[in-house]
């Protein structure tokens, strides 16, 4: 896998939340043994020979129109922000860095992380697929919001960042009344 090689998973799956990906036969250069040939897909989709990775995400972004859908990057100013578009259907992709301590139940640190949050428990806790996990059982976590809120929004980490993959036509929430767009 390239440099920042997890960045293309969430373009993979993003696409894949909306029943567009790969068929096997453009994933049939991958190894049969490959649990996700369709993220080797996306990186090979999605690499900048100028960055030496498949972390560009700009590229990852438009790499969900190859399928016909849409995508940006842009900065959320809070969870918020994050739930109205989860409320609307729309899965978000976040950059995260934390010390392990920092996110309880990620178990690991990381200086730099991309994590799809799909939902909110009833308290408000950040419901998240995260590929850093051992197996495709244990992608969905739960992560306390405060924590979650605070090593997402720091300005030493991503300031707040996302990239979002939606269908055209796929009705997006208004934004935040009174502040500026962000979407």
């Amino acid at each position: 896998m390239t440099r920042h090689g997890l960045n293309p998973r969430p373009s993979a799956r993003g696409a894949r939340q909306w029943g567009r990906w790969p068929s096997a036969r453009d994933t049939s250069w991958v190894d049969p043994a490959d649990p996700a040939p369709e993220v080797d897909y996306a990186a090979r989709h999605t690499y900048d020979y100028a960055y030496e990775g498949a972390g560009n995400w700009p590229f990852n972004t438009a790499y969900a129109g190859r399928y016909g859908m849409e995508g940006f990057v842009t900065r959320l100013r809070s969870l918020t922000e994050l739930e109205r578009l989860i409320r609307a259907g729309v899965p978000v992709v976040t950059s995260q860095s934390f010390k392990a301590e920092e996110l309880p139940g990620a178990g690991y640190s990381t200086n730099g992380h991309l994590m799809v949050i799909i939902g909110f428990t009833a308290t408000g806790d950040v419901i998240a697929n995260d590929p850093a996990s051992r197996d495709d059982a244990a992608v969905r976590r739960v992560y306390p919001r405060a924590n979650f809120e605070n090593v997402w929004l720091r300005s030493t980490g991503s300031g707040g960042i996302v990239y979002v993959i939606h269908p055209p036509g796929h009705r997006l929430p208004a934004t935040t009344p009174g502040l500026p767009a962000n979407w």
